[in-house]
């Protein structure tokens, strides 16, 4: 179910990575769809699923069918089933002096990243596209309460997330939006300091999504909780199977402990894992790695590691002619690469976002769609997250009219309990950091991305988010 990967030179390519993966891996279990209280249209009445929860509606149903297309057309400055925050309406009252990075006619926010580089496969790209893409959407119906969004990109580079953090500070930026890097867990201390408040695309480590003033579209990678809802799926299918588990991860402290984390929660509901097995930094040959799962009569795998690599591992799997009954992954793997492999076929994969081959029945990616394809940006799950972020902070800040601080934005967060961007993701409750409770299955069929699971929406149940120790 995750990411990761190498190079001494390359060592440090490698952690680097290696972490990267796991953020993805975090991001793939959370689940939840929404739309917030201020315009009061709720996911689509849920319906009972087979043991697993409730189905959430979040197919984004607000808008219009072209006449003989079968496509549902978004509707005039709507986002699915969310009303815009972006418009050129002023805002009522008198702006507060001082506010960093507001003026009477510019909003100047922030986004820290990995960006996509020759050296090190980083699965987190289009974070930043995404969120440009939003930028350029909100600022064509005239930026939030009239004031057009102004944003400056940061690399973190994975080793340099406090360095850039610390330049964002001195940029007197509004708040950072939008961002995601492997490495976190490095600079938080840098942005508490300097007060400023972050919406990002997702948290890569437990620190960085219970750390102050911060927020997240998709709430989760929370220290001693974990989303049992697809581990329960999967044993519902193959009770026999789930008994013989192995999970195959990068061996450095990021990865190692999402994955063993994984195992601790799927193993309260009935899996068994005889096999954890750590892979050092730039693996390439998984010839005994596949043997002993063989050897071991392993019949369920899943892995926290980048697609290259994974891919290699498929290969070999498929050359030892060792077929287990599931291969789970987790939303990282939601690309074409992976889909296009044949070991990869009838393969499970997570995603917390509404599948990308359903936008002509959902408005609200339709507008992601619209706005990235303008900037020729990746099409990717977190691109997504990166978008929806950037409403969640319109949003708040559109509520607020001319009384824009650091302080009121923060307030205004929290007071957004019920929230998927329209139906562009799953349910959620970022205002109080709730660990999202959905989830949504792909599978892999013949080169193509099927939904497995459930049959609309996302299939989601408080129970399912569970206590587990935070050393797991």
């Amino acid at each position: 179910m995750q990411d990761r990967s190498a190079d001494s030179g390359r060592t440090a390519s490698a952690l680097g990575v290696a972490l990267l993966a796991v953020v993805l891996l975090v991001a793939a279990t959370a689940c939840g769809s929404r739309v917030p209280a201020a315009t009061s249209v709720t996911a689509a009445g849920t319906t009972p699923t087979n043991g697993t929860g409730a189905t959430a509606d979040t197919s984004g149903g607000s808008g219009t069918t072209a006449a003989g297309s079968g496509t549902t057309v978004p509707a005039a400055n709507m986002v699915g089933t969310l009303k815009s925050p972006c418009s050129a309406t002023k805002g009522s009252g008198t702006l507060p002096a001082g506010t960093p990075g507001v003026t009477a006619d510019k909003i100047t926010v922030g986004i820290i990243s990995d960006k996509a580089n020759a050296q090190i496969p980083v699965p987190t790209i289009g974070i930043q596209e995404g969120l440009q893409a939003f930028v350029n959407y909100c600022n064509s119906l005239g930026g939030i309460n009239g004031r057009q969004i102004v944003l400056k990109a940061y690399d973190a580079a994975i080793f340099k997330t406090d360095d850039v953090t610390k330049q964002a500070c001195n940029d007197n930026l509004f708040a950072l939006v939008g961002d995601g890097a492997v490495q976190d867990q490095l600079g938080i201390a840098t942005r508490d300091k300097c007060g400023l408040p972050e919406v990002a695309a997702y948290s890569a480590t437990t620190a960085r999504s219970q750390s102050k003033d911060f927020f997240q579209p998709v709430p989760g990678t929370q220290a001693g909780k974990f989303n049992v809802g697809p581990c329960k799926y999967i044993k519902s299918l193959f009770p026999d199977a789930v008994a013989h588990a192995a999970v195959v991860y990068t061996n450095v402290d990021a990865s190692s402990s999402r994955a063993l984390a994984t195992a601790a929660a799927c193993e309260t509901v009935g899996f068994k894992f005889p096999a954890k097995l750590g892979v050092s930094f730039g693996a390439t040959d998984f010839q005994a790695i596949v043997g002993q799962m063989k050897s071991e009569g392993i019949k369920y795998v899943t892995v926290v590691s980048v697609v290259p690599d994974t891919l290699a591992l498929l290969r070999e799997m498929k050359a030892q002619n060792f077929t287990p009954e599931v291969i789970d992954l987790g939303q990282q793997y939601y690309a074409d690469a992976m889909a296009a492999e044949p070991a990869a076929n009838g393969a499970f994969v997570l995603t917390n976002t509404a599948p990308f081959f359903e936008a002509a029945s959902n408005p609200a990616l339709q507008v992601y769609e619209t706005w990235r394809k303008k900037i020729n940006g990746p099409e990717t799950s977190l691109g997504v997250q990166a978008f929806s972020a950037g409403l969640l902070f319109a949003q708040a800040a559109e509520s607020l009219g001319n009384n824009l601080t650091r302080a009121s934005l923060l307030a205004a967060l929290r007071k957004i309990h019920s929230f998927d961007a329209g139906g562009m993701q799953m349910v959620t409750n970022p205002g109080r950091n709730v660990h999202n409770s959905c989830f949504l299955y792909l599978k892999i069929v013949n080169r193509t991305f099927v939904r497995q699971y459930p049959k609309k929406g996302f299939s989601c149940d408080p129970a399912d988010v569970i206590s587990i120790p935070k050393g797991a």
